[in-house]
This record gives C-alpha cells, sequence and structure tokens, in this order.
C-alpha cells in the first residue's frame, strides 16, 4: 500500500462552534448527515492507498481533502449550514476540481435543478447534469429497502441493499456537450417501485429516469440511497476506485 487518500465527509457547520473543540470527534453524533457510517465504511475497504476519513466543517477542513462524501440530511439546511460556515462558494469550487459522491441529500445538492424546492429556493452546487424531484417517493414513514444488481460493483451477482429514507427521485438526464456523458450504475427492479401511481414508465428502458437510483459522470458519483446504512461497503470501494484514485494518478 503506497501513500494515503483523505476522503472529506461533509458534516454539520456550528455557526457559533462549541467552545471545547480540543477534540472534534466527540461532536460526531450531532453531524447533519451519517458521518460515523460513512467514515466506518471506508476504514473497512481494501485500496491501493490508504483512505483516511476526515470530518469536513470549514473551509480549511475542505482543502486537505482529495474527495468528498455529501451525507443525507435535509438538502436545504446542508445548504444553508454551509453558506453560514462559509463553506458553499468552497464547495462549489471543489465540485469543479475533485471527486464528490452525493447520497440522498447530497445527490440533491449535486443535481443541476430541482423540480420541487422548498419555499424560498434551494442552494445546489452541481456537478451532474440531472434534475430531481425532492422525497419522490414519499414520506419517512414511506421509506423502503430494494436489492440492487450493479455490475460495476466487486461481486456483482450478490445484490445491494438499498436504503432509501426520502428519497429524491432523478427526473431527467441531461447531456450538455461540454460534460463527460453519464453513466447509469444501478436501478430500481421495476417490481419494487414504491409507488407504481407515481411512476411514469417508458417502453424505452433509459427514458425510464424515475427507476435510476446510481449515476455517475466523469469524477463525480450520485446515489438516491444510503449505502452507508448497511455493512456492505462495496459502493464507498467502488466510489475510491472508480472516482477517486483515477484522478490522484493521471
Amino acid at each position: 500500500m503506497q501513500g494515503s487518500v483523505v476522503i472529506g465527509i461533509l458534516g454539520k457547520q456550528y455557526h457559533h462552534p462549541p467552545s471545547d473543540t480540543t477534540n472534534l470527534k466527540f461532536y460526531a453524533p450531532a453531524l447533519q448527515g451519517a458521518f460515523a457510517e460513512h467514515q466506518t465504511a471506508l476504514q473497512k475497504i481494501s485500496s491501493s492507498k490508504k483512505v483516511s476519513p476526515l470530518l469536513v466543517r470549514t473551509p480549511d477542513d475542505l482543502a486537505k481533502c482529495d474527495a468528498l462524501i455529501i451525507p443525507g440530511g435535509e438538502s436545504t439546511t446542508i445548504a444553508l449550514l454551509a453558506r453560514l460556515a462559509g463553506l458553499l462558494d468552497p464547495l462549489r469550487d471543489f465540485t469543479k476540481a475533485k471527486p464528490v459522491w452525493g447520497t440522498c441529500a447530497g445527490a440533491i445538492l449535486l443535481s443541476q435543478a430541482v423540480e420541487n424546492p422548498k419555499k424560498g429556493g434551494q442552494e445546489l452546487l452541481g456537478g451532474m447534469s440531472i434534475t430531481v424531484a425532492r422525497n419522490g417517493w414519499g414520506s419517512q414513514v414511506e421509506s423502503f429497502e430494494a436489492p440492487l444488481l450493479v455490475e460495476g460493483l466487486q461481486d456483482p451477482q450478490t445484490p445491494f441493499s438499498g436504503v432509501f429514507i426520502r428519497a429524491p427521485v432523478i427526473q431527467a438526464l441531461h447531456s450538455p456537450p461540454d460534460q463527460p456523458p453519464i453513466q447509469i450504475i444501478a436501478r430500481l427492479p421495476v417490481g419494487k417501485v414504491p409507488k407504481p401511481e407515481l411512476h411514469i414508465p417508458s417502453a424505452d428502458d433509459n427514458a425510464d429516469t424515475q427507476r435510476i437510483v446510481a449515476i455517475r459522470q466523469g469524477k463525480h458519483m450520485l446515489t438516491t440511497f444510503h449505502p452507508e446504512l448497511t455493512k456492505d461497503v462495496r459502493f464507498h470501494e467502488y466510489f475510491i476506485r472508480t472516482c477517486v484514485l483515477p484522478l490522484l494518478s493521471s
């Protein structure tokens, strides 16, 4: 194993920092999103480089990172706290230069547009040429799990259990000529769509965007579900192997 790669995990930004910041690891349970779960998954994966997770709450933290994970939570809250912490513009600059993986709310922040933003709008980082809808399959009580077959994962014949909690739904894929092509990584099986009445099926599988739950575009990745809430670390390994390491070696 040679060298190390620092993977930032965006955490809750305190507008008024705690008085005692000598050991920030004790504030992990208060994070916006699932920092501890992502950290555990990253520490378990096998990689050609050592993977070092880092909690990101300031621009200085972000500057230390080779890549970033934006966890779930509430997308408008994450954006607001990032702005208060002076992180929003640094995050946008980071997204232009380095790999970012957005899970659930993080996927919304990485999108180009949101169909149904909250009153007052939704600030976005951009980075991926898609339009999403918030809470596309319903509220938290309508959360669900679904088996996903993902060709690019290790042991692809073993389904990955996708955990969907107030998940966004991809409504459209765009193809700007100046952006990398979008690669579809995973789809919901037809029989696992939770609200068939909200699903607009298409005879063209590629046009059925609502069933798409994981994509890559260039150095970025997006999942509308929470891979970190399982003990299966294959999506974290996939992000490091396909999005992060190739950029470091180029």
